[in-house]
């Protein structure tokens, strides 16, 4: 896999699929974390060495997202009582992406004096997630 910047990593809402959705605006740190919660399954026969078994029991996907606030999609999104849980994509420029249903976790804005209004989110996976591997 060649480098690719940072900037070409783009999280998308409403991707039915994988397909279509709006680009989240002013985004500039994305960020994704796996978890693969370990079933722990040690007894006295390990000899003191925890084992656990060949699967996860739970897995899970987290989107951290932070940039300039731009067009207040997640800021609506957030509030909104029926809208906190909706798909999303997170695209590679070689063509990867992950998508399926999240829910924005949390979300917070800041605004300094002399400077852009902020804002960060973390979104957390309901149900399944798909991965599709880039070229």
């Amino acid at each position: 896999m060649a480098e690719q910047l940072g900037r070409d990593l783009v999280l998308v809402k409403g991707s039915s699929g994988g397909t279509g959705g709006t680009a989240i605006a002013g985004v500039r740190v994305k960020g994704l974390a796996i978890n693969n919660e370990i079933v722990d399954i040690t007894s006295d026969d390990s000899n003191g060495w925890r084992e656990s078994l060949a699967e996860p029991g739970q897995k899970s996907l987290e989107v951290t997202v932070s940039g300039v606030s731009d067009d207040r999609v997640m800021l609506a999104a957030a509030m909104s009582s029926s809208d906190v849980s909706d798909e999303y994509m997170l695209t590679w420029a070689d063509g990867a992406d992950v998508y399926g249903t999240f829910m924005i976790a949390s979300y917070s804005e800041n605004g300094e004096y002399n400077t852009a209004v902020t804002f960060e989110a973390t979104l957390q996976s309901s149900g399944s997630v798909t991965y599709q591997a880039g070229a």
